[in-house]
């Protein structure tokens, strides 16, 4: 085999991996623009390129790190990949990564110690906030641990969210607000300023 060939052959086996054929508002995506959201679910999720699909490939080669070693030193994890279903609407869901004692666990991978650095000092990133309170909120829990990564020299942070009654409450009116738009096929307004009409 040619390496241009092995190269493009690698490619297309995480290009496959990206496109997950999602037709759902997925509690992972709830902290973003509900322009975007809306977007996504009226005429389908942008098709990942290059750099994108490799660094979506590479979050979850971490993540699967993880729970490797989680699991090599005995930590109990159960129901990884669970599927939530929101109460209001089954178009609302999401996968967790596994629960540890009856907690959340949820795994992100950061690309630079500077981000690993600004989550040591703020805390876990606002999206990652909104989406493991749309976790717990669908998914029974009090509380989540988010472990973070840096893909660049795995050096590891772990921060303890708790459930936020006042953020549950916003994000299931940001998700039905988007559903029933979708629905009126009615775009809700852009919040991030990017969204293509």
């Amino acid at each position: 085999m040619e390496a241009a060939e092995l190269r493009r052959t690698l490619e297309i086996s995480i290009e496959d991996d990206a496109d997950d054929g999602r037709t759902y508002l997925g509690m992972s995506q709830i902290g973003r623009c509900a322009r975007a959201l809306y977007n996504e679910l009226t005429y389908g999720r942008r098709r990942m390129r290059g750099a994108g699909i490799r660094l979506c490939h590479e979050g979850k080669v971490h993540e699967a790190d993880i729970l490797r070693r989680l699991k090599a030193q005995g930590v109990q994890l159960t129901n990884c990949n669970r599927e939530l279903v929101a109460d209001f609407d089954d178009r609302f869901k999401g996968h967790i990564d596994g629960e540890i004692d009856g907690d959340l666990l949820e795994l992100k991978s950061v690309g630079f110690r500077d981000h690993l650095e600004d989550v040591r000092r703020r805390g876990a990133r606002m999206k990652d906030r909104w989406q493991v309170q749309a976790y717990m909120a669908f998914g029974g829990y009090e509380r989540a641990l988010i472990v973070y990564k840096v893909r660049a020299d795995g050096d590891i942070w772990i921060v303890e969210v708790r459930r936020d009654e006042v953020m549950i409450e916003q994000l299931r009116r940001k998700a039905a607000r988007v559903l029933d738009c979708v629905d009126h096929d009615s775009p809700p307004r852009c919040e991030c300023g990017r969204c293509r009409a």
